[in-house]
């Protein structure tokens, strides 16, 4: 496509200026003129102002035309406002006033080009002649400025010196590295030609090096590039500099004219390099396990090779690939080649870079994802099409990933489903309490849309009261990073529930507030349960063990202090006289205190809660022996486990199962404790009980004997409970009654 020219016409007459510039774009179709009528307006559009044009900056405007004779100020001055601002701009002054004075004066004010306007319309010929000479030439001086910086800039900045040798091996340039990496200043290396025997050339292993294969030689003789040649030359003071070389022949009619050299200093990296040989070879080794593979597609020749790491991660062997651009397209899945070219296309259109992601096809059929990127680069004129343009790339083989993507995408749905469908409500707020996630059973249990939840906070849905309280415990879960599990008040239908709801911290979670600056913070998750019977259950729970406690110290205070009492009465009445009554009297006095021991016992333990720690079932077992009357009793400890386990109450189990036993096996009985799978057992060798009566020993009351409460076994069953353990009863291996406790934690 032709180059547009934009001509900024400044001229006080508008008639004028829309004449010209229709005679300017009929002879040149590349002219678009715009026209002010006013210097002020000229510079003002200039500036990017409105100033009659379209708004567009000073970039766009290729050259200035102006009249000399206007209302404002001369065109002289305007030219010297205008070089003020752009010093290299065309300016064309088109004047109707003119002479020689005009005209000198324009030229020392830097005018590009004057020219009178006339009467003829072939002025406007003239003048579109001269306008594009003037943008061509300006153009060009500002290519050629280019060219020249980029060269001074790759000249100041490679690491090694620049050369340059004629055909006959004479040094014709020489930049001003050569000092720092060939010892000489640059008239003595001029003086020099290519193997002068003062350098000492010799090769890696300290050998001189035949004429016909030093670098230039070479390149010169062959016309071939050479890149990483390597030899040591002797500097003026003695010391020995090992050269990196790489060289490109300059070619003239076909012939090689002269060669250009770079050299780089490398001495000190070839020790480097032994160091890290090995190192080197391992990060090789990496390199080729990530399955990146390097192709390049000369777009002349049409021809397209892959490195051999892209033939392995494709199924190939070594060197098997190389082909053309439609050898490529056939290993494209189908369904992704359309998406591939437009890629390459643009990126060719453009000259920048493309990246995509898109499937191959090995020889035997598995379809691989591979991370496609690409640049263009131009060996030619530049225009993107021209002689040696190629597109070089990677492909890295992405297939593990994308198949983690596909898991991935899998398990969201899943968790999604679960979340939708789980029949507790759940949500997820930013840190500034604005919901950004809820569940059905969210929105049904508050009669809300999801559009209605999503973006608004607590404040905004509840009453305040309510919004407080999880409002609260919400900053605390941001504040310390920790879960919580709390009891929160929400009122739903007009109804107050109790939930118990736990919250844990999520971190990496956009804010949510919509202004984009992707800052990351801590979200809440949260989880909730409807406790409200729960706690009503609770409320009763406790208002009967209230009850409990007071009747327990009814029976402790108001009923011990009159048996006492009693039993005092008739220990002195024993002392007046010996009757039977009183000893009868005595003993249903004093089974009445052990009633109150068990009634007591039996109403503290209905609170149900226990204290879990580790306990040693042995230690417990001798514990509750020193405390429990066992006259001529054995103990048999062969227990050896550690559960969880409340102590104390443990304690009481074991009591009143070794009471039990003394109590029912006589004074000599053998009492065993062992080890279950999953608890313990408490054997004895009395008289057993019957298996008719074993479903009914533990219920409160029950006993076979009148001297016992029957509560002992009750008591041994709630604690059981308790602690989320069974007891059960059957026959010992002596016959006598052997209780197991099973559901015991190890510890």
């Amino acid at each position: 496509m032709t180059e547009s020219i934009r001509v900024l016409h400044v001229d006080d007459n508008p008639d004028f200026t829309d004449l010209a510039a229709t005679f300017l774009e009929r002879a040149d179709d590349r002219f678009v003129v715009e026209t002010t009528t006013g210097t002020a307006a000229g510079l003002d559009r200039l500036a990017g102002g409105s100033g009659g044009g379209d708004g567009v900056g000073d970039a766009d405007i290729d050259c200035v035309v102006s009249d000399y004779d206007m209302p404002d100020r001369d065109g002289i001055d305007f030219l010297e406002a205008v070089r003020d601002r752009y010093d290299d701009l065309p300016f064309i002054l088109f004047t109707g006033k003119g002479s020689e004075e005009i005209a000198s004066e324009a030229i020392s004010a830097g005018v590009t080009d004057y020219l009178p306007k006339g009467r003829e319309t072939d002025r406007y010929e003239l003048l579109a002649h001269r306008l594009s000479n003037a943008v061509d030439a300006h153009r060009s001086r500002v290519k050629s400025e280019t060219r020249r910086r980029r060269l001074e800039g790759i000249l100041k900045t490679a690491p090694g010196c620049i050369t340059q040798l004629g055909r006959a091996g004479e040094f014709v340039f020489v930049n001003d590295r050569a000092e720092e990496v060939l010892g000489l200043e640059r008239a003595d290396v001029t003086d020099r030609t290519y193997n002068d025997p003062e350098w000492r050339i010799r090769d890696l292993d300290g050998e001189p090096i035949p004429d016909d294969e030093l670098p230039f030689r070479r390149v010169r003789d062959t016309g071939e590039p050479i890149y990483g040649y390597r030899h040591s030359i002797e500097w003026p003071d003695g010391s020995q500099k090992e050269l990196l070389i790489n060289g490109a022949p300059l070619f003239d009619d076909g012939q090689v004219e002269s060669v250009v050299f770079s050299m780089v200093d490398v001495t000190d990296r070839r020790e480097r390099e032994r160091t890290f040989k090995e190192t080197k070879k391992r990060l090789e080794l990496a390199t080729e396990a990530t399955g990146t593979g390097v192709w390049e597609w000369d777009l002349q020749t049409d021809t397209v090779v892959w490195d051999e790491t892209l033939e392995r991660v494709m199924g190939l062997e070594p060197g098997a690939f190389e082909g053309t651009y439609e050898a490529f397209a056939e290993r494209v899945h189908p369904d992704d080649l359309p998406a591939v070219e437009r890629k390459i296309e643009r990126s060719m259109k453009t000259g920048g870079e493309y990246r995509t992601e898109f499937r191959m096809l090995r020889p035997d059929g598995e379809v691989l994802w591979v991370e496609g990127r690409a640049q263009v680069f131009d060996d030619g004129d530049g225009d993107g099409y021209g002689n040696g343009t190629r597109l070089i790339g990677i492909h890295h083989d992405i297939t593990e990933r994308k198949r983690r993507e596909r898991e991935l995408e899998r398990t969201k749905r899943r968790l999604d489903d679960i979340l939708e469908n789980t029949p507790m409500p759940m949500f997820l707020k930013s840190a500034d309490g604005a919901y950004l996630l809820v569940n059905r059973t969210y929105c049904e249990l508050f009669g809300l849309e999801n559009e209605d939840v999503i973006g608004h906070t607590d404040e905004e849905l509840h009453p305040p009261d309510v919004a407080d309280g999880v409002r609260a415990n919400d900053l605390q879960v941001i504040s310390r990073g920790e879960p919580l599990t709390a009891e929160e008040r929400i009122v739903a239908d007009g109804e107050e529930r109790t939930y118990l709801t736990t919250k844990v911290p999520i971190y990496g979670a956009e804010r949510g507030d919509g202004d984009g600056d992707g800052d990351d913070s801590v979200a809440v998750f949260g989880v909730a349960k409807d406790i409200t019977e729960r706690e009503a259950y609770r409320t009763e729970l406790e208002r009967r063990n209230e009850l409990l406690e007071e009747f327990a110290a009814v029976v402790s205070h108001d009923l011990r202090s009159p048996l006492t009492v009693a039993q005092g009465r008739i220990k002195l009445a024993t002392e007046e006289c010996d009757s039977a009554d009183l000893d009868a009297a005595a003993e249903a006095l004093e089974r009445c205190q052990t009633l109150i021991d068990d009634l007591l016992q039996l109403a503290r333990n209905e609170s149900g809660t226990v204290d879990m720690e580790p306990v040693v079932v042995a230690d417990a077992v001798r514990e509750c022996w020193r405390t429990v009357e066992t006259e001529d009793a054995t103990l048999k400890v062969e227990t050896t486990r550690t559960i969880r386990a409340d102590r104390s109450r443990l304690q009481q189990l074991l009591q009143n199962l070794v009471r039990n036993a003394v109590e029912h096996g006589g004074s000599n009985v053998t009492i065993s404790v062992g080890d279950l799978p999953d608890g313990f057992y408490v054997a004895d060798d009395g008289p057993g009980i019957p298996a008719d009566e074993r479903d009914d020993v533990f219920e409160t009351g029950y006993s076979t004997t009148a001297r016992n409460t029957g509560f002992g076994l009750g008591i041994v069953q709630r604690v059981a409970l308790d602690h989320g353990w069974s007891v059960t009863v059957i026959e010992s291996r002596n016959g006598g009654a052997r209780f197991e406790v099973t559901g015991a934690e190890s510890a």
